[in-house]
């Protein structure tokens, strides 16, 4: 019998390792295919644990914010399952631990600071809050819409009761929509395969989601489009697609996953067509519109100034505070956009 993690070999009749206190298998092929070896192979990359804990919706919202600032990390579940290939046919039943998010010792300081903005923003907006009731008025739409899916928006001209790509009763145009026939946000994390895996479980658990393969034979308007990546679930059905959701994750390891991410760095510099026309450089992009210690707000503030082709500078030296800065001829509309984002208000 051979320890899957320290490799220390024991006589028949012992079950489990001393000093690791895991289960012992077999031989050596099935130490070497089994979980945790993996994650002892890979200690000398990752060798800093960041983070663990049981929430499936904070594990995969920090692995984003991680590959969103291009910071390699692996995270996996705290006790994976052992594989039938290492196991042999005798059913193992494991209950789920958690999750476990690993960075190398060199970006630790820069994944802590990344995790503390993730934890705050986290905090103001946890799953229970995440779900928002989409009310759509009849000035909303087309005239000819008879009916709206409330997971993919798609707006329907035919008298159907049931969307036909997610499966759900349709609401009338403004119509209310309860709380349990709202559309909550399950997972959008980056990863085309996981999401794809995720969407299978939902549907042989038979729990309705938002279909990404809407037929165009009957949906004229896009206007409530959500990227691919976005796996959106009714209210009543959250609690149970959570569920789902961590079974799917038990059998994931991601490492490193920076660059599945559509759309621009929010983390770096942005410098637009714009500024080039003006003759602009970089030294002259120096008025500073905005410094704080949450990389999630600098985020949003960064998606902003470039929806608005509003070249702009990040400055991260001194760790734990950013700063943006813009040039001084978009002083004032810069300084309004970030005001609208800090506050959460429109600007006038």
């Amino acid at each position: 019998m051979i320890c899957p993690v320290c490799k220390a070999e024991y006589r028949l009749g012992i079950a489990r390792c001393v000093d690791c206190d895991v289960d012992l298998v077999q031989d050596q092929g099935e130490a070497v295919r089994h979980p945790l070896s993996k994650k002892i192979a890979l200690s000398e990359k990752y060798g800093a644990r960041l983070w663990s804990g049981r929430d499936p919706h904070f594990y995969t919202e920090l692995l984003w914010s991680l590959w969103d600032k291009k910071v390699a990390c692996y995270g996996a579940p705290e006790n994976p399952p052992i594989p039938e290939v290492a196991r042999g046919q005798q059913p193992v039943a494991m209950e789920p631990r958690g999750f476990e998010v690993w960075v190398s010792e060199e970006n630790l300081p820069l994944a802590k600071w990344i995790l503390d903005s993730a934890t705050g923003e986290y905090e103001k907006e946890p799953p229970d809050g995440n779900g928002t009731s989409v009310t759509v008025t009849k000035e909303d739409v087309s005239p000819e819409t008879a009916g709206i899916c409330p997971l993919c928006f798609g707006e329907f001209t035919t008298a159907s009761s049931y969307c036909p790509n997610c499966g759900v009763p349709l609401n009338s145009p403004g119509a209310e929509v309860g709380a349990e026939g709202s559309a909550w946000q399950l997972c959008n994390l980056p990863h085309p395969r996981f999401i794809i895996e995720l969407r299978k479980a939902l549907q042989a658990a038979g729990i309705p989601f938002n279909n990404a393969n809407i037929s165009s034979s009957d949906v004229f308007s896009s206007r409530y489009h959500r990227p691919n990546y976005a796996v959106l679930v009714l209210k009543k059905d959250f609690d149970r697609a959570t569920q789902v959701m961590v079974q799917v994750l038990q059998h994931w390891e991601f490492e490193p996953s920076a660059g599945f991410r559509v759309g621009r760095e929010s983390f770096l510099d942005y410098w637009p067509v714009r500024a080039w026309e003006n003759g602009w450089l970089p030294e002259d992009v120096s008025t500073l519109v905005w410094s704080g210690q949450n990389l999630g707000l600098l985020g949003g503030i960064g998606l902003a100034l470039q929806e608005h082709e509003i070249p702009y500078r990040v400055d991260t030296g001194q760790l734990g505070t950013a700063k943006v800065f813009a040039h001084p001829a978009d002083e004032m509309w810069a300084r309004e956009i970030v005001r609208e984002i800090v506050e959460g208000k429109p600007t006038e």
